[in-house]
């Protein structure tokens, strides 16, 4: 039993509930509904993982095996969460909702993401960093190639840089036309693309992405186009036109 005397001590280090000011008490205030709140967030939280196991055991994707990712899906979400966030909050709920659902998309299996950026490698990360969440299995890689194999094979998401000396994209057309380009990095003109095994009915609207041969010129078709990179008279740009991927167009996917 402590000796009596440390008891004014201690008294002196933690005031009694009356000793405390009208600021303080306000302060502990707010302090216990933020613990009530925080407490509410975890609940729900935790609920949202055990159900989006439960949607991972769910999925059937109809045309063969893909990448538990439905791109079409989570900027449904996005854009119906952040028309109702504040103007003020929304950056911050944006990158909230994102490592939300990466956790979810880890209890269906930890998402793997290779990064290929020889000449902006921390852009690149970062990017993909804020789309796939800290739950992401991230790692660069030095061959572009490669990372495209792996991903044809249903291994992750490849996350390649543009305008980086490597025109990989132009394999989106011949030996990896099973992969599809599902989003961007970098800004208004991205400086890389997310390519994986993406069931095409997931993919999100917005900007088609297209391979085409004919260089700046275009390839006749009439179609606006925004080049991003051009390759001994192949061209990888994005377009507002709605076009089926896979189709005569030379589109190979979308940016939401």
């Amino acid at each position: 039993m402590p000796h009596s005397s440390a008891l004014p001590a201690l008294q002196q280090v933690w005031p009694a509930p009356l000793d405390l000011s009208p600021e303080q008490m306000a302060l502990a205030a707010l302090r216990h509904e933020i613990d009530v709140l925080d407490d509410q967030l975890l609940a729900l939280f935790e609920r949202r993982l055990a159900i989006a196991a439960r949607v991972g055991r769910a999925k059937d994707a109809p045309s063969g095996p893909h990448v538990k990712l439905r791109p079409d899906r989570e900027q449904a979400v996005l854009d119906r969460v952040l028309a109702q966030a504040g103007p003020d909050n929304r950056e911050a709920v944006e990158s909230l909702w994102r490592q939300i659902v990466g956790w979810g998309l880890a209890r269906q299996g930890r998402m793997k993401v290779q990064v290929w950026s020889p000449v902006e490698p921390t852009r690149a990360f970062d990017g993909a960093r804020l789309r796939f969440g800290a739950a992401a299995d991230m790692r660069a890689v030095r061959d572009p190639q490669a990372a495209l194999a792996w991903a044809a094979e249903g291994h992750g998401v490849a996350v390649l840089a543009v305008n980086a000396g490597d025109p990989w994209w132009t394999g989106l057309r011949r030996e990896w036309a099973a992969l599809s380009v599902f989003d961007g990095f970098g800004g208004e003109t991205p400086t890389a693309l997310a390519v994986g095994k993406i069931d095409p009915a997931a993919l999100p609207s917005g900007r088609r992405v297209l391979v085409t041969a004919g260089g700046d010129a275009g390839d006749g078709s009439g179609i606006r186009r925004r080049g991003l990179d051009t390759h001994h008279g192949w061209t990888l740009s994005l377009t507002d036109a709605v076009l089926l991927v896979g189709g005569d167009e030379g589109c190979v996917g979308a940016i939401g």
